[in-house]
């Protein structure tokens, strides 16, 4: 099974002020450099990076071996990135892993254990404590339903409408919940790490 790794880096930071949260200094790198560094050491086949706001500066950040895709549409909200991001898997996909480039206590550890968890026609889903968080793993089957989605709508509807292919995966873990949108939230996490 090839699994893509998904990674949406391209949002306004709005709540974040004049910065833009992806390149925020996070283990002594861009926040999305480490999300990144996370995915290359899990078992994810291929990543894609999709850029939007400051695109150059995103994809200045990121020395791994990418590829990067760039959605113009990026005001629309996240739904615009994952159907630029579709578009660009490569033909051997067979599901797709929707990462956020703001979520950098995701570690490979738990990427792996989504992807163990595969199985064909099915979705992904980590929880910890009975609650779903990210991210999510979406078999091919249900790329053509991501074509019907707009605005900030993410993968979430899908979750509705196919509620008996959801595998759910305890992972133990809040770092599924974790990401990083404000001042706030960033002074918490520099205090963390």
């Amino acid at each position: 099974m090839k699994i893509t790794a998904l990674v949406l880096a391209a949002g306004n930071s709005s709540r974040m002020g004049d910065k833009n949260k992806l390149l925020l200094t996070f283990n002594d790198q861009a926040m999305v450099s480490h999300v990144v560094d996370q995915l290359e050491l899990s078992k994810v086949d291929h990543i894609i990076v999709v850029t939007g706001n400051e695109a150059e500066k995103v994809a200045a950040s990121i020395s791994q071996k990418v590829k990067f895709v760039h959605n113009p549409d990026y005001n629309q909200g996240l739904s615009a990135s994952v159907k630029v991001g579709l578009s660009s898997l490569p033909s051997d996909t067979d599901a797709v892993m929707i990462c956020l480039g703001d979520m950098p206590y995701i570690t490979s550890k738990i990427y792996n254990k989504l992807i163990s968890a595969f199985e064909t026609g099915k979705i992904i889903v980590p929880t910890s404590n009975g609650k779903i968080g990210n991210p999510l793993i979406f078999s091919q089957q249900y790329f053509p339903d991501f074509m019907t989605l707009d605005g900030d709508k993410g993968a979430r509807k899908l979750l509705q409408e196919y509620p008996n292919d959801i595998i759910e995966v305890e992972v133990n873990s809040d770092a599924i919940f974790i990401d990083i949108d404000t001042p706030e939230a960033y002074e918490e996490a520099i205090d963390i790490i």
